[in-house]
């Protein structure tokens, strides 16, 4: 299964790793789960890392243990465009761009106000929160 993996869920699995999305970025670790992350979340992780009080060199190399070799290229431009009808942000259609680009089974996120009310609204795309994510998997198992 690869999964996605946006800013917010990194940045706070990073922060906890008890929570719901720390318990997520130990999964990739483990090789339970592919998590895949794109040059311009792992961009945007670096420039917000300040806000979970861990040094942007520690956090860095943390997430480049996590998603060793799952790091994609950013998405192309004509993919990017495809998704501004469905978002409210423009800055927020890369994500969904990588998605695709990816060609991921899901897409994790904690991005309420602009990703998670997009849930059932593109066709192709399942969009979820950690906890929905990890709550799903257990029934699976």
């Amino acid at each position: 299964m690869k999964v996605l993996f946006n800013a917010s869920v990194v940045l706070a699995g990073l922060r906890s790793e008890t929570g719901a999305s720390g318990v997520l970025l130990k999964l990739v670790r483990e090789g339970k789960i592919r998590g895949i992350i794109s040059e311009l979340i792992f961009d945007e992780v670096l420039r917000h890392s300040l806000k979970i009080s861990i040094a942007e060199k520690k956090v860095e190399s943390k997430v480049l243990k996590i998603f060793t070799n799952n790091v994609s290229k950013s998405p192309q431009e004509g993919v990017v465009e495809k998704y501004y009808p469905f978002v409210s942000d423009h800055g927020d259609a890369h994500v969904l761009a990588s998605y695709e680009q990816e060609d991921c089974d899901v897409l994790v996120t904690l991005d309420k106000k602009h990703l998670l009310v997009l849930q059932g609204k593109i066709k192709g795309v399942k969009i979820v929160s950690p906890g929905e994510f990890l709550l799903v998997r257990s029934k699976m198992r």
